[in-house]
């Protein structure tokens, strides 16, 4: 279903979500009134605010469902937070219950129980999506799981840092002891790069297989996410490594904030120098515009079709079949192509390519790709430097303290174990954080080859012209020298490990080469192409 609408009928369609808006105006005032009022209450501040978040969230979208009830996203949206509710109320009337209090509060928790759920009985049944299927439809009520998780996550995630900040001004302001500012924040910063690494997965995951137009659009959301995973990866590793030394959680929160700073002048350093640092790393050269006549022509001709100006074209004197683009924005673009490439492709062939880079410039795919280019290389520098720090310390003997009388026995034990603890942290740290690096790297940089594939057929027309040149490719057994393992993520196929694009990997930064043939396939309505056929078509060309 991608219908974006339902179609209520009548007034009645008003309704429901009308007497959800009045639940939740009524929870509103009474648990506003409960947290800004001096009124004494059993309850902990954070859950009334909780409550109160949740109780907004269920008042907003549903005024917003009075005056238009048609949309989907919030119907799903209102149906997920009145979930949500439910759930919460209830827990509270089995606790009562099971006290045996039947007071008040318990009768009027019964009443809002039974609201919300003619609510939505109501909404369910003036909604034709659900009718037309003939019963409540999976799909709907998984949007409303989806929701009531976000819904009920966000507002959680909103009282953790409200709760964060107080103790930081509270800290600053009235001198308290910095052991007041409590480790989860520290423990924020060091879930926050999994946390978005994991959005960014999903909305790929669910971009997949979409438009050209809903992939392009999820790749430059996804940019902005990934981009604060790895700057988050940086900071998470500072802030490690800070608290490993100091075992106090403000200098590692400084430490953190301070590399994240470092990671965003590093970005914005890559915006302006990225793209001339990586084509002199490449041993690139401008085309010759008599030499490389057709590929400056295939250039411009694709470029029109793309609605981009021609990017700076560059030569690299190598003899493998490959290429590259980047650059932070079409304006701003440079395409580089081996020799190899322009002596053993035929002109389609050639389109082919050119149109998979243009592809990725104009999807934006080569602005994060210039970040990944640094800020893995620089999390690997940070990491790297440490475990050097602590190596070199064992070798000066730093950890061998020395103490006087019955104290020198404990004084060396308590050195050794502090190294031995450091030494640790430096190992996990070098494995583990370029590590998950490389996996946001390479979980992203598929799904963005297989879309430049799909908009290099959008340009020219001719899958066969792309299929036959992955063929080529597939078949070249000659190595790139200026590959390097920092920029193999940009390359057409993967220069550095050999074979890896000829199989799926964990970290594999690019699809299977049978794989990209596979989808171009698709789009002609084909079948896949099985081992057999594709040595054939390899042998051919």
């Amino acid at each position: 279903m991608t219908e974006s609408h339902a179609e209520p009928n009548g007034l009645i369609a008003h309704l429901p979500p009308g007497l959800l808006a009045i639940v939740g105006l009524v929870m509103t005032v009474g648990l506003a009134n409960s947290l800004f009022t001096s009124r004494q209450s059993d309850a902990p501040w954070w859950a009334t605010l909780l409550l109160l978040l949740i109780a907004v969230a269920l008042l907003a979208i549903a005024t917003a469902l009075v005056i238009d009830p048609r949309p989907n996203t919030l119907r799903h949206a209102l149906a997920g937070v009145a979930l949500t509710w439910l759930v919460l109320c209830g827990f509270l009337v089995v606790l009562d219950v099971l006290s045996g209090q039947f007071d008040m509060d318990f009768w009027l928790t019964l009443l809002v129980i039974g609201a919300i759920g003619l609510g939505l009985l109501g909404m369910a049944a003036t909604s034709t999506e659900l009718v037309a299927r003939g019963s409540l439809a999976i799909r709907p009520v998984q949007a409303a799981g989806i929701w009531a998780a976000a819904i009920l996550g966000a507002s959680a995630g909103a009282v953790i840092l409200v709760d964060i900040a107080l103790r930081l001004v509270a800290t600053i302001g009235n001198g308290v002891d910095t052991t007041a500012v409590p480790w989860g924040a520290v423990a924020v910063v060091i879930l926050l790069p999994a946390v978005t690494f994991v959005v960014a997965a999903i909305g790929t995951h669910r971009a997949a297989g979409g438009t050209f137009y809903a992939q392009a659009a999820a790749n430059r959301r996804n940019s902005v996410l990934l981009l604060v995973t790895l700057i988050g990866v940086l900071a998470a590793t500072a802030e490690i490594i800070a608290v490993s030394l100091t075992f106090d959680p403000i200098p590692g929160l400084w430490a953190a904030g301070f590399a994240a700073l470092v990671g965003l002048g590093v970005a914005a350093g890559a915006n302006r120098v990225g793209a001339s640092m990586i084509l002199q790393s490449a041993g690139a050269r401008p085309a010759d515009p008599v030499k490389d006549k057709e590929l400056l022509d295939v250039v411009g001709e694709l470029s029109v079709a793309a609605n981009i100006p021609p990017p700076a074209t560059f030569i690299i004197e190598d003899g493998s079949q490959n290429a590259f683009a980047t650059g932070r924005d079409p304006e701003h673009a440079y395409l580089a192509v081996t020799r190899g490439l322009l002596e053993r492709m035929d002109r389609e062939e050639l389109q082919g390519v050119i149109g998979h880079e243009l592809g990725h410039v104009r999807n934006l795919d080569t602005r994060y790709a210039l970040y990944v280019a640094i800020l893995v290389g620089l999390v690997a520098i940070v990491t790297d430097s440490f475990l050097r720090i602590i190596v070199e310390g064992w070798k000066r003997g730093a950890f061998v303290w020395k103490g006087s009388g019955k104290s020198a026995a404990g004084a060396l034990a308590t050195g050794l174990l502090v190294g031995l603890f450091l030494l640790i942290v430096a190992v996990l740290l070098r494995a583990l954080a370029p590590l998950f690096s490389a996996l946001v790297e390479a979980a992203t940089s598929r799904e963005r080859e297989y879309l430049a594939d799909a908009t290099s057929v959008e340009f020219t027309r001719d899958p066969r012209a792309l299929e036959r040149a992955l063929a080529s490719i597939a078949a070249d057994t000659d190595t790139l020298e200026a590959a390097n393992r920092g920029t193999q993520h940009l390359w057409f196929r993967n220069p550095v490990k050999a074979g890896s694009d000829r199989r799926s990997g964990f970290l594999a930064t690019h699809p299977s080469l049978t794989a990209r043939i596979d989808r171009l396939r698709t789009l002609e309505g084909l079948g896949p192409l099985d081992a057999d056929a594709a040595a054939a078509t390899s042998s051919e060309t």
